[in-house]
């Protein structure tokens, strides 16, 4: 019987560890490229925004729905505090929403894989990124509209959030998504998953 106990300890540790191991380093990807991207702020978002959704999707898939949710708060705190743009203050006053986009996008991919059984969870994952991609879009665009008329800005820097969270959004998640599906079948062994 205390054998049977020490064996589930070791294996909870186990999972622990590979959780809060593979949630910061796909946490340190994306930060790095958030820090570099701050290099082309003219194509940061297509660049830098593909990354992130799809250590989102990856780190969903590799560690668990808390390793996405987490990154998904964490991820765009650092970019709003290190951002230098002159709307990084409302950027980071529009932070929440893009906390809640990113969970939106994080438990449908999570939820359409759990749900699918075939090898490698293709179809869920397809299904996810799209549903996800969508549901993400419409949040931060209905929101971002909303934003833009509740709090006091210039129209130059309202039409400037609405051009970045509008359908570049929808572009970013579902090219995040290609990437993260490629990724997870390209190295789902290695990461000890069915892919």
């Amino acid at each position: 019987m205390k054998n049977i106990k020490q064996k589930i300890g070791e294996i909870h540790m186990k999972n622990r560890i590979l959780f809060l191991t593979r949630t910061a380093l796909l946490l340190a990807v994306v930060i790095v490229f958030q820090l570099l991207g701050k290099a082309i702020p003219t194509y940061n978002n297509f660049i830098v925004g593909p990354v992130v959704n799809a250590v989102l999707l990856v780190a969903t898939a590799a560690a668990g729905l808390w390793s996405g949710i987490a990154i998904s708060v964490i991820a765009p705190l650092v970019s709003a505090f290190t951002n230098k743009a002159p709307i990084a203050p409302l950027v980071l006053g529009f932070s929440p929403f893009i906390i809640i986009g990113n969970i939106i996008i994080v438990l449908a991919f999570w939820l359409f894989r759990k749900k699918d059984r075939s090898p490698g969870n293709i179809l869920g994952s397809v299904l996810g990124v799209v549903v996800g991609s969508v549901l993400k879009f419409g949040f931060l665009f209905g929101s971002i509209t909303v934003f833009t008329r509740l709090v006091e800005m210039k129209p130059q820097q309202a039409a400037t959030l609405t051009g970045l969270f509008s359908w570049p959004q929808l572009f970013t998640a579902i090219t995040g998504g290609v990437i993260a599906i490629a990724v997870l079948r390209l190295a789902g062994k290695a990461l000890g998953l069915k892919e």
